[in-house]
C-alpha cells in the first residue's frame, strides 16, 4: 500500500509543494527546523508581495493607470496570504488530518471492490491536482515571458518587470533589473504555490473521505451476506449462529461511520473560513480574469496570463465544490447500504432485533448528511459552483457595459 501511495501523482505533487512552503509532516527534529525556516521564508514572501502590489495599486490610482489589472493582481496575492494565515492558525490540526488519512484511509487492507473504490478516488484526485497545477505553472511562465517579449528591441532604460515596482532607483538598468526580476520570479513561485496547494490537499482529503463513505456503504450492503458459506438445508441454523457475529461487525462499521463523521467535522474546522473566502472572492476574480483575458486592450502575452488564470480558477473552483458535493452525496448513500443489508433473513432473537434497530439508527443518522460549509452559512456543493459562475457572468456583463458606455461618452 505504501508503494501505491508513493506512486500517487496527486500526493507526490501535493507533498512537494507543501514541503516547499514548510507545511508538511516532520519526521525528525532537523526536518522540523527546516519546515520552520521554510514557513518563515514563505510568509516573508507573501507579506513582501502584498506590500509591493499595494504600493503599485496606490501609484496606479495616483497616476491613473490600469486599475483593473492591478486590482486583479492584488486580489490574487491577497488570497494566497489569507490562505496561508488560515492554515497556519490550524497548523497542528491540518498536519493531523494528513497523518490520519495516511494511517486510516491508505495504509489499510481492503478487498478487491474496496481497492477499486480507492483507486477511483486516486484517479479523480490526480486529474484535478494535475489540471490545477498545470494551469498555475502556465500562468507563472506567462508572467515571466510577458516582460521578455515586451523588452525585445528596447533600450535598457525602457525595460519592464513582471510587476511594477516603485523605488527611487534605476530599476530598468543593470544590475538592479536582474536582481529585482529574480526576486519577483522567486516571489511569484511562492505566491502561486500558496494559492493552489491548500486547495489541492483539500481535494485529496475530501474525495478520499467520500471514498470511505462509499466503502462503508459497500460494507453495510454485505453485512449479512453468507450465501457462499452455507447450504440451503442448514440455512436457518447457520443464520441463527451467525447473528451474533453480524452484530459485532455492525458495531465495528458504526464506529467507522462515527470516525468518518468526526473527520468531516475536523476537516471543516480547518477549511471553513478558507472556503467562505473563496466563495466570496471567486465570482469577482473570475469576472476580472475574464475581462483581462478577453476584453482588455493589452498585448497577447499579458492576456494569456489571465486566460490561464481564468481556466485555472474555474478548474480550482470546480475541484473543491465537486469534492464537497461528493461528501454530501456519499455520506447520504450510506443509508442505502444499510437498508440493502440482508436484515430480513435475520432471526427474531435478541442479536437479530438489536441488529435491525441499529441499522435503523444508521439510516436515520445518514439522512443528516455530512457536509463542508462556508463558515457554517451554507453547505458547499456543485450548486455553489453554478451560482458563483452565474454571479461572475453578471459582474462581467455589468463591467463590459460600463466600459462601453464610458468609451461612447
Amino acid at each position: 500500500m505504501q508503494t501505491e501511495l508513493d506512486l500517487d501523482m496527486s500526493m507526490v505533487l501535493s507533498k512537494f509543494f507543501l514541503r516547499s512552503i514548510g507545511l508538511w509532516i516532520s519526521e525528525n527534529s532537523a526536518e522540523e527546523r527546516r519546515m520552520k525556516i521554510m514557513i518563515i521564508y514563505t510568509v516573508w514572501h507573501s507579506i513582501f508581495a502584498t506590500v509591493e502590489i499595494t504600493r503599485d495599486f496606490y501609484f496606479t490610482i495616483f497616476y491613473k493607470g490600469d486599475i483593473l489589472y492591478v486590482t486583479t493582481n492584488i486580489l490574487t496575492v491577497t488570497m494566497g496570504l489569507i490562505k496561508i494565515c488560515i492554515i497556519m492558525a490550524h497548523k497542528e490540526e491540518f498536519i493531523n488530518l494528513i497523518v490520519y488519512v495516511r494511517q486510516h484511509f491508505w495504509n489499510v487492507k481492503y478487498n478487491f471492490r474496496e481497492k477499486e473504490i480507492l483507486d477511483d478516488c486516486r484517479k479523480t484526485c490526480t486529474f484535478f491536482v494535475c489540471s490545477v497545477t498545470i494551469m498555475g505553472a502556465c500562468a507563472i511562465i506567462a508572467y515571466l515571458i510577458t516582460p521578455v517579449i515586451a523588452n525585445a528591441g528596447k533600450n535598457n532604460s525602457e525595460r519592464v518587470l513582471p510587476f511594477n515596482i516603485w523605488l527611487n532607483l534605476p530599476v530598468s538598468m543593470s544590475p538592479y533589473y536582474e536582481m529585482i526580476f529574480t526576486l519577483q520570479m522567486i516571489n511569484m513561485y511562492q505566491i502561486a504555490v500558496t494559492y493552489f496547494c491548500f486547495d489541492n490537499i483539500f481535494c485529496i482529503l475530501a474525495i478520499h473521505l467520500a471514498g470511505q463513505f462509499r466503502i462503508l456503504r459497500y460494507r453495510f450492503s454485505k453485512l449479512c451476506d453468507i450465501e457462499h458459506q452455507i447450504n440451503e438445508k442448514d440455512m436457518e441454523l447457520t443464520i441463527t449462529n451467525y447473528a451474533h457475529t453480524f452484530y459485532k461487525k455492525l458495531k465495528m462499521y458504526v464506529r467507522h461511520h462515527q470516525e468518518l463523521i468526526n473527520f468531516c467535522d475536523r476537516l471543516e474546522n480547518v477549511y471553513t473560513m478558507l472556503i467562505l473566502g473563496q466563495v466570496l472572492v471567486f465570482s469577482v476574480l473570475i469576472c476580472l480574469f475574464a475581462y483581462q483575458g478577453l476584453l482588455a486592450a493589452a498585448p497577447l502575452a499579458r492576456r494569456s496570463i489571465f486566460i490561464f488564470h481564468l481556466i485555472g480558477s474555474m478548474a480550482l473552483l470546480f475541484m473543491f465544490t465537486y469534492s464537497c458535493d461528493g461528501v454530501i452525496e456519499h455520506s447520504e448513500k450510506v443509508a442505502i447500504g444499510a437498508y440493502s443489508a440482508l436484515w430480513t433473513i435475520m432471526p427474531m432473537n435478541k442479536p437479530g432485533k438489536m441488529l435491525r434497530n441499529d441499522l435503523i439508527m444508521v439510516i436515520e443518522r445518514s439522512r443528516r448528511v455530512c457536509c463542508l460549509t462556508a463558515n457554517r452559512f451554507f453547505p458547499v456543493s456543485l450548486e455553489t459552483y453554478n451560482k458563483i459562475l452565474s454571479t461572475a457572468a453578471s459582474y462581467f456583463t455589468l463591467l463590459r457595459n460600463h466600459l462601453e458606455n464610458e468609451a461612447e461618452n
